[in-house]
């Protein structure tokens, strides 16, 4: 399978500049030939603080996605968008396969800071089934978390999609949190055995805070075999074999072991 990350600037606040946006960006990653295209987090309003009016709650944002899908014949996981259901916002995720069907759904359960008291948690993982195998959603700080990377693979997941909105808060600096990505990323695949497909927002968030970018397809052999080494608008074409995965499961047998309850 050949995946388009798209390590897309969001324009904070605009959702029809942004889906404008992601259109073009997709019908260049068709014209690429990919089969699968991930855009990042928070990908068609920017940050909602201070601005409900662009929660969405009558899934209007899944309906133009499921449309795009269908119309470019193409998967997509379109980063994610905030959407209000019962009186509760969550920052969530999709995957709709080339027919325009939603596949899985999926809300971050691991807010960062800024987002806790305002968006509420999801509660569960999400693992489904693709013309290209199983896979699973996942959101950025999520990324800190191993556990929900363990219960994935549990369930069979042998790609996940991680669409990210990371930067340097102001606090750090964009080496320190490449390096953090890149770590990060190699210990999920490594310890689920499983494709990890990162893809992080591109270009300045704010006056002092800056997106890392460093979107990236890394495997558990090989670690990052395709990489943005910067925080620019592009779009990043890797391909994913099962080779590689099935590999990782004779060397290391690690989610032999997590099925079995061996390393519970």
């Amino acid at each position: 399978m050949r995946i388009a990350l798209v390590q897309m600037e969001v324009i904070q606040g605009d959702p029809m500049a942004n889906l404008q946006k992601m259109e073009k960006l997709l019908a260049m990653s068709v014209k690429k030939g990919a089969d699968v295209v991930v855009f990042p987090e928070y990908s068609v309003t920017g940050s909602v603080r201070r601005k409900p009016h662009l929660i969405d709650a009558k899934g209007k944002y899944r309906k133009i996605f499921s449309f795009l899908a269908k119309k470019h014949r193409i998967d997509i996981v379109p980063g994610s968008f905030i959407e209000r259901e019962k009186g509760k916002a969550y920052n969530t995720s999709c995957y709709f396969e080339r027919s325009g069907k939603m596949l899985g759904i999926y809300r971050k359960k691991n807010l960062w800071h800024s987002e806790r008291g305002r968006l509420a948690r999801g509660r569960n993982i999400s693992v489904f089934n693709t013309r290209f195998g199983r896979a699973a959603l996942a959101i950025c700080w999520d990324l800190s978390d191993p556990l929900i990377f363990r219960e994935m693979a549990r369930a069979g997941a042998r790609i996940i999609y991680v669409p990210s909105f990371w930067s340097d808060a102001g606090v750090s600096n964009n080496k320190t949190e490449s390096r953090n990505i890149d770590a990060l990323c190699h210990a999920r695949a490594f310890e689920t055995e499983a494709a990890i497909v990162y893809v992080n927002a591109a270009g300045k968030y704010s006056e002092n805070d800056t997106l890392t970018g460093c979107s990236q397809l890394t495997l558990p052999i090989k670690g990052a075999v395709a990489r943005l080494g910067h925080n620019r608008e592009g779009i990043l074409m890797a391909r994913v074999g099962t080779g590689d995965l099935e590999r990782a499961a004779k060397v290391y047998k690690i989610r032999k072991d997590i099925r079995s309850g061996y390393n519970k």
